[in-house]
C-alpha cells in the first residue's frame, strides 16, 4: 500500500464496473464485454484507494503483443502505471498520463485516437450493395482478408458470422468493403474494422457499410461508437457526415511493437 492508501489488485469489482458502465457505457464497454465473453484472454488490474476502486487496467492477451486500456478519470492515478505489462506492449491511455506512460514503456510512436459517438445520424436510403453477412458469406470474407492482410482486416480472422455482426458491400458479387461490431451490448455497440479494398475506394462503400451498422445499432436502442486516428482526415469526414462527434480522446502508445492504430 502506498502512502496515499492506494493499492493495486489483479481483479475487477464487477458491481463497481456495472455501476460505472451504467453511467458511461462507452468508456467501460470493452471491459464489460471481455469479462463476459473472453475472460481467459484478459487481465484486470484495479487501483483501489482506501479499499474503493477508482480505476483499472484492462490488458488484452489475444494475438500478438498485449494491449492495455487505462480506464480512470481520477487525477491521481499514477500508481496504475505499475500494473502495465513490460514492453513490447500497446497502451491506450488518457491524454493526461500519456507522457509518463510513454517514458515508462520507451515509446516508439504515439498516436492520438478519437472516440466518436453517433449523435445525429444522417438518414439515407439503404444501399443495395450493402447487407449483413451470414455463414454462407464466410468464403467471401476469407477472400477479402486474404487479399488484404492489414491491421483492419486482422480482426475478421475466424469470425463466426452468425454470432458476430458484420456488414459488407458487394461489387459484382465480390465482397469489397466491411465493418463489424466488436462489442454488442444492450447499451452500446462499438464498431471496428471499417475497411474497403484499395481498388474500390472512392465509391462511398466505406461510408455505406458504416451507415448500415450504425443504423442497426441505433435501431436496437444502443449508442454507437467507434475509434479513429485523430489525423485520419478522410475517415473523420465520413464519420462526421454520418452524425458522429468526438466524445473522448485517447493516446495510443507503441511500446516496442511497431503497430499503429
Amino acid at each position: 500500500m502506498s502512502a496515499t492508501g492506494e493499492t493495486l489488485e489483479e481483479r475487477i469489482d464487477r458491481k463497481w464496473l456495472e455501476a460505472q458502465a451504467h453511467i458511461d457505457p462507452i468508456t467501460h464497454a470493452w471491459a464489460v464485454w471481455d469479462l463476459d465473453h473472453v475472460p481467459d484472454r484478459v487481465r484486470f488490474v484495479s487501483l483501489l484507494r482506501d479499499g474503493r476502486t477508482v480505476g483499472y487496467l484492462l490488458v488484452w492477451y489475444g494475438a500478438g503483443a498485449p494491449r492495455a486500456h487505462w480506464v480512470s478519470s481520477d487525477p491521481v492515478d499514477g500508481l496504475l502505471a505499475v500494473g502495465l505489462p513490460q514492453p513490447p506492449v500497446i497502451a491506450l491511455v488518457p491524454e493526461r498520463v500519456a507522457a509518463g506512460v510513454g517514458e515508462r514503456l520507451h515509446a516508439r510512436e504515439v498516436y492520438p485516437v478519437d472516440v466518436l459517438e453517433c449523435v445525429g445520424r444522417t438518414l439515407t436510403s439503404p444501399d443495395p450493395r450493402v447487407r449483413r453477412l451470414h455463414a454462407p458469406d464466410a468464403p467471401a470474407l476469407e477472400g477479402l482478408v486474404g487479399r488484404n492482410p492489414t491491421v483492419e482486416t486482422a480482426g475478421y480472422a475466424g469470425t463466426n458470422l452468425d454470432r458476430s455482426p458484420v456488414w459488407g458491400a458487394f461489387e459484382l458479387d465480390r465482397l469489397v468493403a466491411v465493418a463489424r461490431v466488436a462489442v454488442q451490448l444492450p447499451a452500446v455497440w462499438i464498431v471496428t474494422g471499417v475497411f474497403t479494398e484499395p481498388s474500390y475506394r472512392g465509391r462511398g462503400l466505406g461510408r455505406e457499410v458504416t451507415a448500415a451498422v450504425t443504423g442497426a445499432g441505433l435501431a436496437a436502442g444502443a449508442r454507437v461508437a467507434l475509434y479513429v486516428r485523430a489525423d485520419n482526415a478522410v475517415a473523420q469526414s465520413i464519420y462526421r457526415e454520418l452524425g458522429f462527434a468526438r466524445v473522448d480522446r485517447r493516446i495510443w502508445i507503441d511500446g516496442g511493437v511497431g503497430l499503429s492504430p
